[in-house]
């Protein structure tokens, strides 16, 4: 009586078993060889064993052989590197990074010689740091941030702007918010922008945040959304409260005491042109300093004011005011054949109405340089600086003739832009008892969350900070590095 034929299934069962799970495995249709990555035939065992035989099957055992030892040899090199990793040599790394010192600085002989000498330790190679220590810390430090901020309502601020390259350079700076006092700071995110718009800006803000939280972004706990008020920044913040929203957008009201700032100049320009021209006299001038300094020796030299530098133009015309006759007689006494800049702060000198204009200023609008710079300030709590605000608007309000309606006209049209901070207003009267009603607030925002913007900041100050604090790193010398790695030696705590 014949035998009967064993079932297909059972017969690859039995080659799985005979000759080992590493090398075959079956679905119970067909034979798979794992070493060849291909199809056996399966007939009978002595296909199989043909296969098993052959060259092709061989060379590819070696090859996985081969490949499973590198591996293990490769583990063990990392666990050997790790363990002889040297505790100074991490130190000396996250030391200068930390204090924005760019690493090839030990590539100085002396400042080498002066650090083996004092510390009594060999300081390794640049690239030893670079390619052994900054990818460590950059992770050490991303996961400090992360431990700060656990269970923590944050603000978000986003600033851009352009390195020595023209490239788009974006930041983005963090912090915590907190009931009982002042919050962490942190720069979180740098990257550059293809262009400088609404998607590029909201993009950023949503990579940064998935950044924040690699496992789960928590939408919830972002409050508060920092800008300046340009129009993109503006349609950016309208499209970060559909994913985020509870996010009150905020334009800096900073900024915002600058643009009025900028009126009032546009408004001035005979004043603007002497500011100006002066400046221009003095600079670069070693011979008409001199004389300055003769003339005038308890007096500083003219101030040379940025236009972003917010606030520095009403300080300049406060400084004319103060010195004005002691500066027009030290320019008259210029020859102005000299420079055209001289010949034009003299014919401007004469102006009949410069004197009342330049009184007029400091009398109305001297107080907003020192206001802009206590609204700058760190760690205030929200009911001051909306005390300081409405000061302001009062005094703003005061002015007399058709400048200060312009003024004012241009400041009342900056802060019913701003929406967010009218939301901020209400909150800080809630917190302070002025206020009862709940109306107006963002309808997501819930009882619980108003407590958080005690320590609110209302500007955008600290991620403007975070471009000078690492323009070393951003310089002209530093443009060699790939920016993904340059951005890793950013230290981020502010």
């Amino acid at each position: 009586m014949p035998k009967d034929k064993q079932p297909l299934s059972s017969r690859l069962k039995c080659f799985v078993s005979e000759f080992g799970a590493c090398t075959f495995s079956t679905d119970g249709k067909v034979l798979y060889c794992k070493y060849c990555d291909v199809k056996v035939g399966s007939e009978k065992r002595f296909n199989v064993t043909q296969h098993i035989n052959t060259d092709k099957h061989k060379n590819a055992i070696m090859r996985k052989e081969k490949t499973q030892n590198t591996l293990e040899l490769r583990k063990v090199q990392q666990f050997v590197s790790n363990s002889k990793k040297s505790s100074f040599n991490k130190d000396l790394c996250s030391a200068m990074l930390s204090a924005n010192i760019p690493l090839n600085k030990l590539g100085n002989v002396q400042f080498k010689q002066f650090l083996e000498k004092y510390t009594g330790k060999q300081i390794p190679a640049i690239t030893t740091l670079r390619k052994g220590y900054v990818d460590e810390i950059y992770s050490e430090t991303m996961n400090k941030i992360r431990n700060a901020i656990t269970g923590k309502k944050i603000w978000v601020s986003i600033d851009e702007t352009t390195d020595s390259l023209g490239r788009y350079i974006a930041n983005v700076v963090i912090g915590t918010l907190e009931t009982d006092g002042p919050g962490q700071t942190f720069l979180l995110n740098s990257e550059i922008l293809t262009k400088a718009n609404h998607s590029t800006i909201a993009k950023l803000f949503d990579n940064s945040m998935h950044l924040l939280w690699p496992e789960e972004v928590r939408h919830d706990d972002v409050l508060l959304f920092l800008s300046d008020a340009a129009p993109y920044m503006v349609k950016s913040g309208k499209s970060i409260q559909i994913f985020y929203p509870k996010v009150i957008h905020v334009t800096c009201i900073v900024h915002g005491l600058h643009l009025t700032a900028e009126k009032i100049r546009a408004n001035y320009c005979k004043v603007d042109k002497i500011i100006a021209n002066v400046k221009k006299v003095f600079l670069k001038a070693p011979y008409r300093i001199a004389t300055f300094k003769d003339k005038a020796p308890n007096i500083p030299l003219p101030p040379a004011p940025v236009l972003t530098r917010w606030g520095t133009w009403i300080r300049a015309a406060v400084y004319y005011c103060e010195h004005l006759e002691i500066i027009k007689s030290i320019v008259d006494s210029l020859d102005k054949e000299d420079a055209i800049s001289i010949e034009n702060s003299q014919k401007y000198f004469s102006e009949a109405s410069l004197a009342a204009n330049l009184v007029f200023i400091k009398s109305h609008f001297g107080f907003l340089p020192d206001t802009i710079a206590s609204l700058k300030a760190k760690n205030i709590l929200l009911s001051h600086t909306i005390d300081v605000m409405q000061n302001v608007n009062l005094k703003l309000s005061q002015v007399p003739g058709p400048i200060g309606k312009i003024v004012k006209e241009k400041m009342n049209d900056v802060l019913k832009k701003n929406i967010g901070y009218q939301s901020l207003i209400q909150i800080s009267n809630i917190l302070n008892g002025k206020e009862t009603s709940m109306d107006e607030l963002p309808e997501n925002l819930n009882i619980n969350d108003l407590i958080y913007f005690k320590y609110a900041p209302v500007n955008s100050v600290d991620v403007e900070r975070s471009f000078s604090m690492f323009k070393v790193l951003m310089a002209d010398n530093r443009q060699s590095f790939q920016f993904e790695n340059l951005k890793k030696t950013f230290d981020r705590s502010m």
